[in-house]
């Protein structure tokens, strides 16, 4: 009598080079924001995935590499989300651009997960993405003298780095009110141009 044959068990589905790529940076991600950028090696990266560090080599040379390719691919379409917040007729609303900053949750806890000198070049960009939207250098040029008061050099990557930080801030804690804390770095920043008899970065953005 004749059996019925049985099928042949089905050979896993082998991952595309591409594919393997994406595992490997969303791996390591994982692992850089859980336990610091400096604390992770290519062999815990190649465990996490239940692989070799040979495989893990093939795509990258180093965690370094690694961590370039994750921070360039969230820095490429940051500057296109905060086009909506960024029309030139209408003043800059830096709580809504502290709640953007905010669904950039990956991008900012890759960006604060260590101190080398590859993170400090890597939040130079980060903030630089942000600035070049906003184009308020060259407003800048063009405003550099308004009622006889030149605007400080240093006023834009002041409040830059003071909207990313504190976004960065309220990821890691669980005590603060996004929305809250959006509304009083408004307050705050505005009463700051304001008192420095500053032209608001708004104005400079419709200028």
């Amino acid at each position: 009598m004749k059996t019925a044959a049985h099928p042949e068990p089905t050979a896993p589905r082998r991952l595309s080079a591409e594919d393997r790529r994406e595992q490997i940076m969303q791996a390591a991600a994982r692992l850089f924001t859980e336990r610091g950028f400096e604390a992770v090696g290519m062999a815990d990266i190649a465990s996490a995935l239940g692989t070799s560090r040979p495989t893990v080599y093939t795509y990258f040379a180093s965690t370094e590499t690694i961590l370039e390719a994750l921070l360039a691919e969230k820095l490429e379409h940051l500057p296109e989300r905060l086009t909506p917040l960024l029309q030139p007729e209408q003043p800059l609303a830096f709580s809504k651009i502290f709640l953007a900053l905010l669904q950039e949750a990956d991008l900012l806890r890759l960006l604060g997960c260590g101190g080398g000198p590859l993170f400090r070049t890597q939040r130079r960009a980060f903030l630089k993405a942000i600035e070049e939207r906003l184009r308020l250098q060259e407003k800048a040029e063009a405003s550099a003298s308004l009622h006889g008061q030149k605007r400080p050099a240093t006023l834009l990557p002041i409040v830059l780095n003071l909207l990313s930080g504190m976004a960065y801030e309220q990821l890691t804690r669980d005590d603060l009110d996004g929305a809250e804390l959006a509304a009083q770095l408004e307050q705050f920043i505005v009463g700051g141009i304001a008192a420095l008899g500053q032209p608001g970065l708004g104005d400079l953005q419709r200028g």
